[in-house]
């Protein structure tokens, strides 16, 4: 009997006891990223992934751009272009994969190539090798000839490029450092603080540390694709997973208090896009819809107050810390004015036979601000086909043109006002570049493209994008995820959601 004993108790530890994590941190993410190609991360997945695997030539850092991997940078006189020389040191990536990475901005097609215009050319300058301290020959390091062996490459940019200008591209993920060789037999070498360990589509992506961490971050990430937040909860519940978005519908649940909950503002806004190519969504049809619309009702009710009204594309948390002073132009809910403006249109009362085509994602979330929007507008007599669907079609044929109105979410790359401008209204930037309601505003793209652009040119775009309405303004929302205890101990990771 005690031997029988001994081996139900020996069981119970086997089926019992916790299982052995393989992965530190375990995150949610609602589908696959479109590419870990840096120069395709224009997807809010990707944008996340890129921020561990990748790493460019300047990072910014309090407002200003700092590199670990520069020693020193010049200028160099020319009555032509903007010359800078810029000498690399021994933590550097290869010469070879600094030229090819930097090099595809000029000769491969992108949806942000436009913002590479400034970029003519890049030249090696032949090697230089420093002077030895004594130390240093007296050492039998094998390493010790590449340690003080410099490079330098020679940056042609177009005339009147700004050095924060070229800084702050150079910053950007579609500027990241990727090994050449490797990808030439298509695989990934990031230079970032963690590097690619496997990638089962549709199921999970594999992260481990290119190099020992502090212990503010861990040594391991496993991000699972769930598409469904109740998934995540499940699983959070069980201890399988330390990280995930909470729907909106989730907020209340008795798991997301303070403690637990990770919230971020003024990130983002979400919209709808008002196809410009249709000639019958006019000026005074694009002013219907959005007098149409009852924001802060939507906010209160269906949000919960998770998030901010914005003034056109921008989030107000972001116009009153510029203190812009912008003008006031009246777009808040006004049924009467939207049935004036709609009767003002183009192609009314044609247009309210039309069955007008929206889309959204198709997860439960934009789903739900879907039939919303959609009660709405049709509430001023417009007919509206609600159209979900998966994340790949609804970008692609957004980015080719299709559909009426689509339901989108802008997350910001870096904290820039013109991150919120540019490229959504640049005349060049359309469909996937960014501008996905096809806005056509040559000033716009003079403003944007200046190379000494200000706080003043920013004011003008904003009020003239407000005043014009390629969106449907809607609001931006507050981000908010359910971490866990384990999630805590790593105290720089929070940066990274």
């Amino acid at each position: 009997m005690r031997t029988l004993s001994l081996v139900f108790f020996l069981l119970s530890l086997t089926f019992c006891g916790r299982e052995t994590e393989e992965f530190a941190i375990q995150i949610a993410l609602p589908s696959d990223p479109a590419h870990l190609d840096p120069l395709f991360s224009t997807d809010l997945t990707s944008q996340k992934l890129a921020r561990f695997l990748h790493q460019g030539i300047f990072q910014v850092e309090k407002e200003s751009f700092v590199s670990p991997w520069i020693s020193n940078a010049k200028r160099v006189s020319n009555a032509s272009e903007e010359i800078w020389r810029i000498e690399f040191n021994e933590t550097s990536p290869p010469m070879e994969d600094i030229h090819f990475s930097l090099s595809r901005l000029i000769s491969e097609s992108y949806p942000r190539k436009a913002d590479y215009q400034f970029l003519k050319s890049i030249r090696i300058l032949p090697s230089q090798v420093a002077e030895l301290s004594p130390s240093l020959l007296r050492s039998n390091d094998p390493s010790a000839s590449k340690a003080h062996t410099k490079f330098s490459l020679e940056f042609h940019f177009q005339k009147g490029t700004t050095e924060t200008e070229w800084k702050e591209k150079f910053s950007l993920p579609f500027a990241s450092i990727i090994g050449k060789e490797e990808w030439k037999d298509y695989h990934l070498k990031s230079y970032g603080k963690y590097k690619l360990k496997q990638w089962k589509k549709n199921e999970f992506i594999d992260l481990e540390a290119q190099k020992e961490l502090t212990e503010n971050l861990p040594n391991s990430i496993r991000f699972r694709i769930l598409p469904q937040s109740t998934t995540s909860l499940f699983l959070y519940r069980k201890s399988e997973l330390d990280a995930f978005k909470l729907s909106d519908f989730l907020l209340s649940i008795p798991e997301a208090t303070s403690e637990y909950t990770l919230t971020k503002k003024g990130r983002s806004v979400q919209y709808v896009t008002i196809n410009q190519t249709n000639p019958c969504f006019d000026l005074h049809f694009r002013n219907a819809l959005n007098f149409s619309i009852p924001r802060e009702q939507i906010i209160q009710k269906l949000l919960e107050n998770h998030a901010d009204l914005t003034y056109g594309p921008v989030p107000l948390p972001y116009v009153e810390k510029l203190k812009l002073n912008l003008k006031k132009i009246e777009i808040g809910y006004h049924k009467e004015k939207a049935n004036s403006e709609l009767k003002l249109s183009k192609c009314y009362p044609n247009i309210l036979k039309k069955a007008i085509d929206f889309r959204m994602r198709g997860d439960d979330e934009n789903q739900t601000k879907g039939r919303a929007i959609k009660q709405a507008l049709e509430e001023i007599g417009l007919k509206i086909k609600l159209r979900p669907m998966e994340k790949a079609p609804l970008y692609k044929e957004n980015g080719e043109g299709k559909g009426d109105l689509t339901l989108l979410t802008w997350y910001s790359d870096y904290d820039s006002i013109w991150n919120f401008l540019d490229p959504l209204f640049h005349p060049e930037k359309t469909g996937n570049g960014g501008n996905r309601s096809f806005y056509q505003n040559q000033m716009i793209g003079q403003l944007l493209s200046k190379p000494n652009r200000n706080l003043n040119d920013a004011k003008q775009v904003i009020e003239t994008v407000t005043k014009e309405k390629p969106w449907i303004f809607l609001w931006s929302i507050q981000e908010n995820y359910l971490i866990s205890k384990e999630f805590l101990r790593y105290t720089e990771l929070a940066d990274y959601l």
